[in-house]
């Protein structure tokens, strides 16, 4: 455990021991527990990504992803803050896999708490795996393979690792009990349907198409989103690019029939209909939509928080931009302004501060240099303002105190809901092998007692 002192928009952490006896006895500092790899795993880039969950009793949870060495692990803590003993596990055995992507897709359903994420087999070797977990128990749900992936000439292609995955539900896929998958693997867009179920089952099936068509090699994010005013949503979007992250790039707004044929790889997904929509960038952004998620800001135009339009919030870390495209009309960006920081590297967005209308944009930045460090890396929060316009106001920058190079903090954020109502949420950062968990900051009470900061 380790206190750290936060100003209104600066946080610094500070690597000193903490007494669990006292911890609450400082009301002028902020706590946050920083967790190191276990023991249990050799993972050097443990915390490379997070998705936080509610306990199954009280307190908060988030599932881990470490690199290097996979390793799939749970950092938990009871309603006191106390961490419980870590669950960890392997996964290459039962998954016969050699490791992650660079980038790896880790996704949470929030209904059942499962966790998904992909895997490629082995070296030079065909196909892609996506496998789905209990995010709490660390049992496996289901491990569904990818067909073989071939380039628009034929050409088998090998090592596609999958940068994007997401649960959706999708109307017209299977049973509307069961969600799909939805997949960014290489160049093609791949919705799993009925993911669940048993691969003979009837109404199991793998589908997709190449959304990259012939001008782009790649993808890096896909969800599904109702972000379409003429189309009876969701949408599903899908980010292009090219591979090495040197070429133009865009989103596709899709319509989810253009996505029912059987799972082809070389068929473009508008060889019928044209894409609904694209995002572009005129700034040449090499990486736009490298991350994307839909939310919901109370708008001026669009206030209702269940409005039938969702927000989408989706990054370029080469510009070391976020973009957010409001449902009501309208858009905002945010930046640093620190050149070469991934900005946007890692991002969610979860109301934390009370003071604020409407949840917040969380930012992960970790290739940004605090104290002259390089990749000391830092995350940065902003509050969502409705007037005079919509947009962001940094309130606040969390980084080292004592910043060590290539720490990389912000690599990975996500918020997890604390306490049995689990109406109060923690923030918790990923950094080179450590994971750091705010229980408390200057923006809000200690989630463990109440106290004010």
């Amino acid at each position: 455990m380790v206190k750290t002192s936060i100003a209104a928009a600066t946080a610094a952490l500070s690597l000193t021991a903490c007494n669990w006896a006292q911890f609450d006895e400082l009301a002028d500092e902020a706590w946050v527990d920083r967790v190191t790899k276990p023991e249990v795993t050799d993972s050097r880039q443990y915390g490379v990504a997070l998705v936080g969950m509610q306990t199954r009793d009280v307190g908060a949870a988030a599932f881990v992803l470490g690199k290097s060495r996979a390793s799939l692990s749970t950092l938990g803590y009871d309603d006191e803050g106390h961490r419980r003993a870590v669950e960890h596990l392997d996964p290459r055995t039962s998954l016969s896999f050699a490791g992650f992507p660079e980038r790896p897709a880790l996704a949470l359903d929030p209904d059942s708490d499962r966790v998904a994420f992909t895997v490629v087999m082995g070296e030079n070797v065909d196909p892609t795996r996506v496998a789905v977990f209990d995010g709490h128990t660390l049992e496996p749900v289901k491990s569904v393979v990818l067909p073989a992936q071939h380039d628009v000439n034929g050409t088998l292609r090998h090592n596609i690792y999958a940068e994007g995955v997401s649960f959706a539900t999708l109307p017209g896929f299977g049973m509307d009990t069961i969600k799909e998958l939805v997949v960014a693997r290489g160049p093609q867009l791949v919705i799993i349907q009925d993911y669940s179920e048993p691969d003979a089952a009837s109404t199991f099936a793998i589908k997709g198409c190449r959304a990259g068509d012939s001008q782009f090699d790649w993808s890096y994010s896909a969800i599904a989103a109702d972000v379409d005013a003429t189309h009876a949503g969701p949408e599903v979007l899908i980010a292009v690019g090219e591979e090495l992250r040197d070429g133009a790039s865009e989103i596709l707004i899709l319509d989810p029939a253009q996505i029912t044929q059987t799972y082809d790889t070389t068929q473009s997904c508008e060889a019928s209909v044209a894409a609904l929509g694209r995002i572009t960038s005129t700034e040449g952004a090499t990486d736009l939509g490298s991350r994307m998620m839909a939310a919901q800001f109370p708008d001026v135009v669009d206030p209702d928080p269940n409005a039938a339009l969702d927000d989408l919030v989706y990054s370029a870390p080469s510009l070391n931009k976020v973009f957010v495209r409001f449902g009501g009309g309208g858009a905002a960006e945010v930046t640093p302004g620190e050149a070469g920081s991934e900005f946007g590297d890692a991002i969610t967005v979860a109301d934390i501060f009370d003071r604020y209308d409407g949840p917040e944009l969380i930012v992960g930045a970790p290739r940004s240099d605090p104290d002259g460090v390089s990749n000391g890396g830092s995350v940065y929060i902003y509050a969502f303002h409705a007037t005079p316009s919509p947009g962001f106001e940094l309130v606040m920058t969390l980084r080292p105190a004592e910043p060590v190079e290539e720490e990389r903090f912000g690599k990975s954020v996500t918020v997890a809901p604390f306490g049995a109502t689990g109406d109060k949420q923690v923030l918790m950062v990923g950094a080179e092998g450590e994971v750091f968990t705010y229980f408390r900051t200057s923006e809000y009470d200690d989630v463990r007692t109440g106290r004010a900061p």
